[in-house]
């Protein structure tokens, strides 16, 4: 395949031009009856990112890239590696596009197996996305798009958008991971709509790192607790390392105790500067036995069973760091 991008023109003609359709975004409410409430949410489904990720995988043609660098999906990575400052090129969608290319190297079949499965059986049945509603207030709507992207992370979410890494290792062999993921993602979307994130670059002080944990605990453990349920019912618990913990009382009884041991020693150092030794709590909370997603969901599933689903939901998006303090008064009693 050969792309030939000139300035300011755009990816559809580039595409045209060389005899191909564009392969469009899936809008939600083409899925589903003018009478089903998922109707009323304007959400896309957007794999253009990875299936031409694939195509220029495949040809090798670099001047693909300028074309990956005009899509929706890129403006959304490079937004989200700036917010949340992301070891990526930061400066342009195209220095992103070319890293993202390049960490997607050897990942072609995997890729090709998740498109597939986003385009076909993700959206045979779109109904998995009231997993994520259930856990959001009754007037949030969808006004955004799931994309379907490669090379960064996992999946990550930025209102009012959300994305999905078909190269990573994770989905391959499993794609109906894919769905349990957008469940988690989608729910970011709308916590996020009425509780925007902490910018990292704003934390300078251990005050604010500790506000940083308190609003990812509440972010992550609610996503991972609205993706519980379906995961019991399809017997797919194990697929998935954060739910393997989850079942497992002596571990979680340990790892509660590690994040509030992080969490006090936070709290105490108050205004001080959030030097390396603050700063190196959110990387242990959010890998190994990542704290704030395991720990999260074990406070709000708490939190749900004792006070109600409709006070959980208002907690995460009216005062989102006030989880742990909820929580804590609750096993206190």
């Amino acid at each position: 395949m050969r792309f030939s991008v000139a300035c300011g023109v755009s990816i559809f003609a580039a595409l045209s031009a060389l005899g191909q359709s564009p392969r469009e975004p899936i809008a939600l409410s083409g899925l589903v009856s003018s009478t089903d409430p998922l109707h009323h949410h304007d959400l896309q489904f957007d794999a253009r990112f990875a299936e031409f990720g694939a195509d220029y995988l495949e040809s090798g043609d670099r001047r693909a890239i300028p074309a990956l660098a005009g899509l929706p999906a890129s403006r959304h990575l490079l937004a989200h590696a700036r917010q949340f400052n992301y070891d990526v090129p930061k400066n342009s969608s195209r220095a992103l596009v070319d890293e993202l290319m390049d960490r997607s190297t050897g990942r072609l079949a995997a890729m090709r197996a998740a498109i597939a499965y986003f385009r076909g059986p993700l959206l045979d049945d779109p109904h998995w996305i009231n997993d994520a509603l259930a856990y959001l207030p009754a007037d949030f709507r969808f006004q955004g798009t799931l994309f379907l992207i490669s090379g960064y992370d996992i999946g990550v979410a930025l209102s009012p958008d959300a994305s999905l890494n078909a190269a990573h290792r994770h989905f391959e062999g499993r794609p109906r991971e894919l769905l349990y993921y957008a469940v988690h993602e989608l729910h970011h979307v709308g916590l996020m709509a009425y509780a925007p994130p902490p910018r990292i670059d704003d934390l300078k002080t251990c005050a604010d790192v500790l506000h940083m944990v308190e609003y990812s605990t509440a972010l992550e453990g609610t996503a991972v607790l609205a993706g519980l349920a379906r995961r019991a019912r399809d017997g797919a618990l194990a697929d998935d390392d954060d739910y393997a913990a989850l079942g497992d009382a002596a571990r979680m009884q340990r790892n509660e105790a590690r994040y509030l041991r992080e969490f006090d020693s936070l709290r105490r150092r108050g205004i001080e500067p959030a030097d390396e030794a603050a700063l190196a709590v959110l990387e242990r909370m959010s890998s190994g036995e990542r704290l704030w997603y395991r720990v999260g969901a074990r406070m709000a599933e708490r939190i749900e069973r004792e006070q109600g689903r409709p006070a959980l939901i208002a907690l995460i998006t009216e005062k989102p760091g006030t989880l742990v303090s909820t929580y804590r008064n609750i096993v206190r009693r």
